[in-house]
């Protein structure tokens, strides 16, 4: 049959309606939301990076994330000690809320963690590493997860030579003879990641590297890397002694092995396809002083202590090669990862959800860092706050001034303002922010304070 001009147009017009319109009722395939790979250390400072401006060491997979992602030079942990930041980690709440306010304490079972959230949300968990907040078990089968899926961890513990781990069940298993605790663990991240390669879920992988908390050790080449006799000490260091420098050699060394770790892992997104639609995160638990202010460890109200690394790194959402001096505190993660990741908050969450400031829109802003150790019946316990300028510390059982800094003028902390007659109202504004936190986040201690 012979189709005049406009019968053609009739017929291909009704196909192209047709057409369209089965196109537009089709239903369309929702973007998956972005996975994540959530990187924790132990006692790793923000210093303690070639990014940083540490030339003691030189961290170019950890470097590359920071140029290809957010980097926040502010970070703190609120509690600048292990279980106490892994609780608010988990829980989103503050101490006074979990009663978690010291090493080796159990986190309630009963108490929301971010994984179960993630669960809820459609997301596939994992969990490899330390976890410590299921008491004093050393290093102990972990009893409550919490919405971590898979599992191959332990609670606590540093025996990185010799390590041990537990997955479905009680059974200890050992890491194989002759392999570094944190090399097996990221091999068993990356055995993860491609079992979940080719998932329609998301999924939420936490790897909790238990260095470079001590012992300070690392496998000989990474030790034979770092040259201790020409070290670059900070200049707050004091009382060096050899076996400071020997600790410092290698807590140094594993941040080496670390951070080719981190290569291996972001090596593997990029090979699986995955880069693009994984958020990746580095930080750790809090710092660690290595004999800045003559001090060793972590639990302190300066810079190494609490200050730690904090890099993001999701491509074409969060932008490239910022380096940000906006605060961010423990509390702050949980929310903004779900606001990353399009989740609603749960209720209870004391932190800001920063995942507007992550992607350069405007949005909540934290303004001050409520830092904290101890309960008021603990030896050596402290309050204090850190804003952008300022450090304010006070022992609370003795009811007396501790530190008082100026950052932005003294960025080594060599000159405590405290108690000086030129710096009275400082020191007066400063204490009032620090109750006035207290007394919203931490009132059982402002109550059994008085006159404080």
């Amino acid at each position: 049959m012979r189709l005049d001009r406009r019968d053609f147009m009739k017929m291909t017009g009704a196909f192209s309606l047709t057409l369209t319109a089965d196109i537009f009722a089709a239903p369309q395939k929702a973007n998956k939301k972005p996975n994540i790979l959530y990187i924790l250390c132990d006692q790793w400072r923000a210093q303690a990076l070639s990014c940083a401006g540490d030339t003691n060491l030189k961290t170019p997979n950890i470097d590359s994330l920071a140029k290809d992602g957010l980097y926040l030079k502010n970070a703190y942990s609120t509690s600048p000690v292990c279980t106490p930041h892994r609780a608010m980690l988990m829980s989103g709440k503050y101490p006074s809320n979990t009663n978690v306010w010291k090493n080796n304490m159990l986190m309630a079972p009963d108490e929301n963690c971010i994984a179960e959230t993630f669960v809820k949300a459609g997301y596939n968990t994992g969990y490899i590493g330390k976890w410590h907040i299921d008491g004093p078990a050393k290093p102990g089968h972990v009893r409550y997860r919490q919405g971590w899926q898979y599992w191959a961890g332990f609670n606590r513990g540093h025996a990185f030579n010799n390590g041990v781990y537990f997955t479905k069940g009680e059974t200890k298993i050992k890491v194989p003879k002759g392999v570094f605790e944190p090399v097996h663990q990221t091999d068993l991240a990356i055995d993860f990641i491609n079992s979940k390669a080719k998932d329609s879920e998301p999924w939420f992988l936490l790897v909790s590297y238990g260095g470079p908390h001590m012992p300070y050790t690392a496998p000989q080449n990474y030790m034979d890397t770092i040259k201790p006799d020409q070290f670059k000490l900070r200049p707050n260091v004091r009382d060096m002694k050899p076996n400071h420098r020997r600790a410092l050699h290698g807590y140094y060394a594993h941040c080496l092995c670390l951070d080719d770790c981190v290569g291996r892992l972001t090596g593997a997104l990029k090979s699986l396809d995955l880069d693009e639609n994984t958020i990746v995160v580095f930080t750790s638990d809090h710092g660690d002083m290595h004999r800045s202010q003559a001090q060793s460890y972590k639990s302190k109200p300066w810079e190494e202590s609490i200050g730690v690394p904090f890099i993001a790194r999701w491509p074409k959402v969060i932008p490239s090669g910022r380096k940000l001096d906006s605060l961010l505190s423990t509390l702050d993660i949980y929310p903004t990862l779900c606001g990353l990741c399009g989740l609603e908050n749960p209720s209870g969450l004391q932190g800001n959800d920063l995942s507007n400031m992550f992607q350069g829109k405007q949005g909540k802003k934290t303004d001050c860092v409520y830092l904290l150790i101890g309960t008021s019946q603990d030896e050596g316990a402290w309050r204090g706050v850190r804003t952008k300028q300022h450090t304010y510390a006070y022992h609370i059982n003795k009811k007396s001034a501790y530190v008082l800094y100026d950052n932005l003028a003294d960025p080594f902390q060599m000159n405590n303002l405290m108690d000086k007659p030129e710096n009275k109202q400082l020191q007066s504004k400063m204490h009032k922010l620090m109750v006035d936190w207290m007394k919203k986040v931490d009132s059982a201690t402002c109550k059994a304070l008085d006159n404080i």
